[in-house]
C-alpha cells in the first residue's frame, strides 16, 4: 500500500512540476496548473433530503455546508472556477453568512431568492459589500428553471455556464482564501482515515473516509456514498476544514443564523490522511480568511477540492478511526 501512495505522489509531483514548469497558471481555489483565468462563481445550493442528490456539485473547487436552520438543517455554498458545468441543481436563497463566505472570493454570486427579515436582510446586506456581480433567480431570470422531475422548492436549475459567459469578468478580481502545495504531500499530524460531523443524527452528518490508493477523501452522507446526482459517482476530495464558528439567531429566529466570520476560532484539518489542529482568522469582511497551523504559520493545502464544515463551537468532529 505505501509502495502505491509514493507512486501516486511522484506522478502528481511531476505533472504539477511539468505543468508549472510549461508556465501554466494555478488556480487560485484548487492550486492546479490551469489555463484559465481567476473566475469564481459562488453559488447557493439546497441540501434538504429532496434536493438530494445535488446535481453537478462534483464540478466545484471548494464546498461549504453550513447549519442555517437551528436544529443542524444544512445548505452549501459553492465555489466553482476551474470547471463550469452547463447546469447545476438545486439552487436556494441566500443568508448574510452566505454573502460572507462570497466576499472571501468575490466573483459572481448566484442564488434563489433571500431572507428579507429585520435585522437579517440580506439584500440590503448586499449593499454594504463590493460585489463583482449578482443573478438572483427569482427575478425570473431565463438562467433558471424549474426540474418538473423533483418537487418544489427544492427543484431550481441553474444554467450555470450560461450566466458565466454573460459575466464581465474583466471588471472583477477575483480571490481566495485558500493556499495550495506545489504537490500532494502528507503533512506532519495523527493518523486519521475516518471522521464525520454531525448536524443532526441520520438527517445532515457527512463522514469521510481516507483512500490511501486514490490519495483522496471519499465523502459519505448519513453513512452512505455521498454522489452527484449527474454522474451517479462518489464525491471526492483532497483537503477538508472543519471551522468552528460563534453561532446565534436573530429575533430568536431558528431559520435566521447570525454567525460569526469575522475574528477567529477554532479548525481541525484532514489533509492525506493525517489531522491537525489550528485556528482560522479573518480581520475584516473585506479580506480574506487565512487558515493556520498550531504555530501560527499559514497552511497550506494539497493541490485539489476542498470541503469545508463551518460548525457551531458547541458541535465538534468526532474522529472513527
Amino acid at each position: 500500500m505505501k509502495k502505491i501512495v509514493c507512486i501516486v505522489l511522484a506522478m502528481m509531483l511531476a505533472f504539477a512540476s511539468f505543468a508549472l514548469a510549461e508556465g501554466a497558471n494555478v488556480s487560485i481555489t484548487t492550486g492546479r496548473p490551469t489555463e484559465k483565468g481567476a473566475t469564481t462563481m459562488v453559488v447557493q445550493m439546497d441540501n434538504e433530503p429532496k434536493a438530494r442528490p445535488q446535481k453537478g456539485i462534483a464540478s466545484a473547487d471548494v464546498v461549504y455546508e453550513i447549519e442555517l436552520y437551528k436544529g443542524g438543517y444544512t445548505r452549501y455554498t459553492a465555489v466553482f472556477n476551474d470547471n463550469i458545468p452547463d447546469q447545476i441543481e438545486a439552487i436556494r436563497s441566500a443568508r448574510i453568512v452566505n454573502a460572507d463566505i462570497y466576499a472571501d472570493y468575490n466573483g459572481a454570486f448566484v442564488h434563489f431568492g433571500g431572507q428579507k427579515y429585520e435585522g437579517s436582510n440580506v439584500y440590503e446586506y448586499f449593499n454594504t459589500l463590493s460585489i463583482g456581480a449578482r443573478y438572483d433567480g427569482i427575478t425570473g431570470m431565463r438562467e433558471f428553471y424549474r426540474d418538473s422531475s423533483r418537487s418544489a422548492p427544492n427543484n431550481v436549475v441553474c444554467k450555470l455556464r450560461e450566466l458565466y459567459d454573460k459575466t464581465d469578468w474583466a471588471s472583477i478580481t477575483c480571490r481566495s482564501p485558500l493556499k495550495f502545495k506545489a504537490a500532494a504531500e502528507v503533512p506532519e499530524g495523527e493518523d486519521v482515515v475516518n471522521f464525520a460531523i454531525n448536524y443532526r443524527d441520520g438527517k445532515y452528518s457527512p463522514s469521510y473516509i481516507w483512500d490511501p490508493a486514490t490519495f483522496k477523501y471519499n465523502r459519505f452522507y448519513n453513512g452512505n456514498p455521498y454522489v452527484d446526482g449527474l454522474t451517479g459517482e462518489q464525491v471526492t476530495c483532497d483537503n477538508v476544514i472543519v471551522q468552528s464558528v460563534e453561532y446565534g439567531w436573530y429575533n430568536k429566529k431558528g431559520d435566521a443564523p447570525r454567525v460569526t466570520t469575522v475574528g477567529t476560532g477554532r479548525c481541525e484539518y484532514f489533509i492525506g490522511g493525517k489531522h491537525f489542529s489550528g485556528s482560522w482568522r479573518r480581520d475584516s469582511i473585506d479580506q480574506n480568511t487565512v487558515y493556520l497551523d498550531e504555530a501560527g504559520n499559514e497552511v497550506y493545502f494539497n493541490p485539489g477540492v476542498t470541503f469545508i464544515q463551518i460548525l457551531t463551537s458547541e458541535k465538534s468532529v468526532d474522529i472513527l478511526g
